[in-house]
């Protein structure tokens, strides 16, 4: 079977790995990078799009057993007072005042005010105008790594029972709808070092000082065993990119997840299987189109698992409506060509007496398709996911349809599955749109018997349809896919909340 993924056009980076795996949902991943974070001796290296100071990353039972301090900020301190060699760096996006609110006021100050001296906290602003950065990974000294679409801050805890009320599930005080997402782990000095090199190219575009980056591979390390890992037999993957700059030793720009994502897409031969917080790209939509559109392949079975409605007006009004446009396409088409095509949301799960509140919040960017591609990380397929964004997938690739790594691509995807409808793994590929189909219609129904969890995705809406006559969600600014494709004048996303604080909070920070 010929190998899909190639070196350039979809990978940046290809790399063997000693061992690899999914941690599904922010209790197991914020529970190991925990526990990982404990054994770091010299190097701490955390992206991400948001940060909280004082979120928990252990909860319950695990919160009263933990060796350190729980809270965020104060466990990263204990890392530095124990471990006299450890430095840490956090790179956070530079975000935009229209994300003010939702994110922790002053928090250059907090970590300049409250931290160890050998932590230092960056806000970075380097990205193209319109875009934002949005690779969420972490490096552990030079054996361990995290990838995905996990931040470390306020709601995003939730465990995979997605119960509809779990006490421990607080931000700020206040219970936080159910939340899912997917964080992968390696074990691996190849792809740590990547890793360090994107976080370092990063790091001094964004005005730091160069990093102590001696190699640290030879040096003797605690050892270091997961737990709640849902493992995958890749010995071997690739790195996959969003960047409008490049990098050093690569194209510019790059757009190796977009080319990842239609190229596996036109090669599918049996099932498509989505998950992701938005789906308004219209290249993705497109790729489906051509593939079910093509004469003489195979009849597909895609399944899309989204968010039932945008969390907020921003959201709604980011990629809302372009979201509606490309479900409505692809519906048509599948119903035109004959795929079988299921869109659906997910409830949490209620007690007998219960009703949901909400809708799990499917926040997760993963698609695997015919258990031969998995890709799982930081990019949404949005038109400014596969652009101007920066972000980052890790890729696996079976070497044929029988192998270990099918194998467990295909175990992962029966454990989502059965996740999100609330039962047994589902590992069917033959009729898995009308299975899915069936369990969504009878709990519509609440037929008894049936407690799926699985609900059809209602867009587009009447509403959003009313809307699609009269509005074209591409002249909007917000979904951009490229930089000349959005008025910089209208994005929400130019400059950055840094550069509106930095005149006033200049002078006191460089004093810090």
């Amino acid at each position: 079977m010929p190998r899909l993924i190639e070196p350039g056009r979809h990978a940046w980076r290809f790399h063997d790995v000693d061992q690899v795996g999914l941690l599904i949902d922010a209790e197991d991943y914020y529970r190991e990078f925990y526990r990982a974070a404990l054994t770091a001796r010299r190097r701490l290296l955390i992206s991400g799009w948001q940060f909280d100071s004082d979120v928990a990353l252990l909860r319950g039972q695990d919160a009263e057993q933990a060796p350190a301090p729980v809270e965020f900020l104060k466990f990263l301190n204990h890392l530095c007072e124990n471990a006299p060699e450890l430095e840490i760096r956090i790179l956070a996006w530079d975000f935009h005042v229209v994300f003010a609110i939702e994110r922790e006021w002053m928090q250059k100050l907090v970590f300049h005010w409250s931290t160890h001296e050998r932590i230092e906290f960056k806000f970075d602003a380097s990205h193209v105008e319109n875009g934002s950065h949005h690779q969420k990974f972490v490096v552990v000294d030079d054996k361990l790594s995290f990838l995905g679409g996990l931040d470390i801050c306020d709601h995003r805890w939730d465990t995979t029972q997605h119960k509809n009320k779990n006490p421990l599930r607080m931000s700020r005080g206040e219970p936080h709808k159910p939340f899912h997402d997917i964080q992968a782990y390696f074990r691996g000095s190849e792809i740590t070092r990547s890793l360090t090199d994107l976080f370092h190219d990063r790091w001094q575009r964004a005005g730091g000082d160069p990093l102590n980056l001696d190699d640290i591979a030879g040096e003797e390390q605690p050892p270091f065993e997961v737990h709640g890992l849902l493992p995958l037999a890749a010995t071997r993957l690739s790195l996959n990119r969003t960047d409008p700059h490049g990098s050093p030793d690569g194209p510019k720009p790059c757009t190796e997840i977009r080319d990842l994502h239609v190229d596996v897409l036109q090669a599918a031969e049996r099932l498509i299987y989505i998950e992701t917080q938005y789906f308004s790209s219209h290249v993705i939509a497109e790729a489906l189109e051509r593939r079910m559109r093509s004469a003489g392949r195979p009849h597909l079975e895609i399944v899309l698992v989204l968010n039932m409605k945008a969390e907020t007006l921003k959201e709604q009004a980011a990629v809302g409506l372009s979201q509606a446009k490309q479900i409505a396409r692809v519906r048509k088409v599948a119903a035109e060509t004959g795929h079988a095509l299921g869109i659906y949301y997910s409830l949490p799960a209620c007690d007998a007496d219960e009703q949901p509140e909400q809708a799990t919040y499917i926040h997760s960017k993963l698609m695997a398709v015919d258990d031969r591609i998995l890709t799982v990380g930081s990019a949404n397929l949005t038109n400014r996911s596969l652009s101007v964004d920066t972000e980052l997938n890790a890729t696996f690739e079976a070497d044929s349809a029988d192998d270990a790594v099918a194998a467990s691509i295909r175990h992962a995807r029966a454990v989502l599955l059965g996740e999100h409808t609330g039962g047994p793994e589902i590992d069917r590929v033959e009729g898995l749109v009308a299975h899915l189909d069936d369990l969504a219609n009878r709990a519509d129904a609440g037929e008894s018997g049936c407690p799926c969890r699985l609900r059809h995705h209602p867009s587009p809406t009447e509403g959003e349809r009313t809307a699609l006559e009269i509005i074209d969600p591409s002249a909007l600014p917000f979904d951009p896919d490229s930089e000349d494709h959005a008025d910089e004048d209208r994005s929400i996303f130019v400059g950055g909340m840094g550069s509106a604080l930095r005149h006033l909070l200049g002078v006191v920070t460089e004093k810090m």
